[in-house]
């Protein structure tokens, strides 16, 4: 065999040369492309935990109200649920335009409108008790106004009374919502002859859950436990303490109820806006929109989260019974969605003439069904 020229010998050179790059660059880009790929996955995998860690640290409770002309989302004329006391329509409350046109937006995070179909789809075949005082009730009317667009629910055993257990059927969803009318949410009774309601004399005892409610509550899928504003000032004790002790004995309840398997949403106190006065020697609210405070029921409040928080780590093995729904600050900002004068006609006498306490409806109330809503499903 001839040796090749030199010539040919160059020319193999230069193809292996040119082999030898093409195999180098496609390693490059082989080795690029998977190193790539690994930092994109890490890339996905850290946004996924960015908004994970987002999500969590969430916190509903601390927002501003920002203006929404879209609301309000029902009037008194599509909702048949409505006390005739916050029907601030109906009486003409002031500015009530520009009052109603608010949203709580938390700050680092959207909460969804409230969407009556998801939260029918989500209590379908389930229960929901409201426990406690006026503003249970409240809150329970004002979560029926926002589902009337979506269902309209049928009173099971219809009673003629303010302050009494009352429920309700949504048929074509099998879903119950019961208030129980619990004002110190322990077990309580009259001191007088002849007294009729919660507000004349009582004895409370702080250390028996109501049986009004303790005793019923056991198939419901869900319990609001309402922050209660009733004073058991019979208890003989400073009212903090007081409300401490009724919050206790209700959770503690809750957590040792035999049977019971339900969810317990635990509502914070939602403070009152009596400005110059209280309720019976001539306080009022007057504001016209949402101011920025730092004031609240603290005392109040720090109980109920305290014990909230108790309850919730002795139930540690079954993560998630217990929620916490935080209103005490968003609430502290709305002195001006309370009926004030405007839950009566000027000439009649009712109980609170002047109501700093409850809320219109519709009204600032509205948010918690967005924010119970929101805490069910997250």
């Amino acid at each position: 065999m001839k040796p090749a020229s030199s010539g040919s010998q160059v020319a193999v050179r230069r193809a292996a040369s040119i082999t030898g790059l093409l195999f180098v660059l496609l390693l490059v880009a082989f080795t690029a492309s998977n190193y790539s790929s690994l930092n994109t996955d890490r890339l996905v995998d850290a946004a996924s935990s960015s908004r994970a860690k987002a999500a969590a640290a969430c916190d509903v409770a601390s927002g501003e109200w920002m203006p929404d002309q879209a609301a309000p989302y029902y009037t008194n004329a599509t909702c048949p649920f409505i006390d005739s006391r916050q029907d601030c329509m109906r009486y003409g409350k002031p500015e009530l335009g520009s009052i109603l046109r608010w949203r709580w937006r938390p700050h680092g995070c959207d909460l969804p409108r409230f969407d009556p179909a998801a939260f029918l789809r989500l209590a379908r075949h389930r229960s929901m008790a409201f426990v406690g005082d006026s503003l249970a009730r409240n809150h329970m009317q004002s979560l029926m106004c926002l589902l009337s667009g979506a269902e309209r629910p049928q009173e099971i055993q219809p009673r003629d009374c303010v302050h009494c257990t009352r429920s309700y059927h949504y048929r074509a969803h099998n879903f119950t919502v019961t208030v129980f009318w619990a004002p110190f949410l322990v077990r309580w009774d009259l001191t007088r002859a002849g007294a009729l309601q919660f507000m004349d004399p009582h004895n409370v005892y702080l250390d028996e859950a109501d049986p009004e409610w303790a005793r019923r509550v056991v198939g419901y899928d869900y319990v609001v436990l309402n922050g209660a504003n009733g004073d058991p000032g019979a208890a003989r004790v400073p009212p903090h303490r007081a409300v401490r002790a009724a919050f206790r004995t209700a959770l503690r309840a809750l957590r040792d109820l035999p049977g019971f398997r339900g969810r317990v949403v635990v509502r914070t106190v939602a403070p009152p806006h009596y400005e110059n006065g209280k309720w019976y020697d001539g306080g009022n609210c007057l504001r016209t929109r949402p101011v920025r405070s730092d004031e609240t029921e603290a005392a109040f409040h720090a109980a109920q989260v305290e014990e909230f928080r108790a309850a919730a780590a002795a139930s540690a093995a079954d993560p998630g019974r217990f929620v916490l729904m935080d209103v005490s600050d968003m609430m502290q900002m709305r002195g001006d969605g309370h009926p004030g004068q405007y839950g009566h006609w000027p000439h009649e006498k009712v109980g609170f003439g002047i109501d700093c306490v409850h809320w219109c409806l519709p009204g600032p109330i509205d948010a918690w069904s967005e924010l119970l809503l929101h805490l069910l499903t997250n």
